[in-house]
């Protein structure tokens, strides 16, 4: 029910290179049809399409799609046709987007956030930015 409510959607998410996020965008991948996903990573020194690829998409995780497909070069193909890595951060206002990141994630039909600081460590300002403020943004 849920994947077919899902099917064709785009769909932005949050979180994606983290161990939540990274398990819903393969749940997502491999059981909802033609969604297109819509990933918010702070891009780092090589882009956001870049890091979605090292970071989330060569994830041991994806061997069962990978395998459902029939290898690495069919898994290339359609993850290139249904994933799309924009530059942005959950931890600023605005979320660091561009005019094109606003568009896009403004194009998308559900946002789902799974973006948190799970560090017991980390400054309570840096916790409350990401964890409190963040989906607010």
């Amino acid at each position: 029910m849920i994947s077919a409510t899902l099917a064709g959607k785009r769909i932005a998410v949050t979180g994606s290179t983290g161990f939540l996020g990274t398990a819903l965008v393969e749940r997502l991948l491999r059981c909802v049809p033609d969604a297109e996903l819509i990933l918010l990573v702070r891009p780092g020194r090589r882009g956001a399409d870049d890091r979605v690829r090292r970071e989330v998409l060569k994830n041991d995780c994806f061997d069962r799609l990978r395998g459902e497909l029939g290898g690495q070069k069919p898994f290339d193909a359609m993850t290139a046709a249904r994933v799309r890595g924009i530059p942005g951060d959950v931890s600023v206002d605005g979320l660091a987007l561009d005019d094109d990141g606003r568009a896009v994630l403004a194009s998308c039909d559900l946002v789902i956030h799974s973006a948190a600081t799970v560090s017991f460590d980390s400054p309570l300002d840096t916790a409350v930015e990401v964890n409190l403020l963040g989906p607010v943004r």
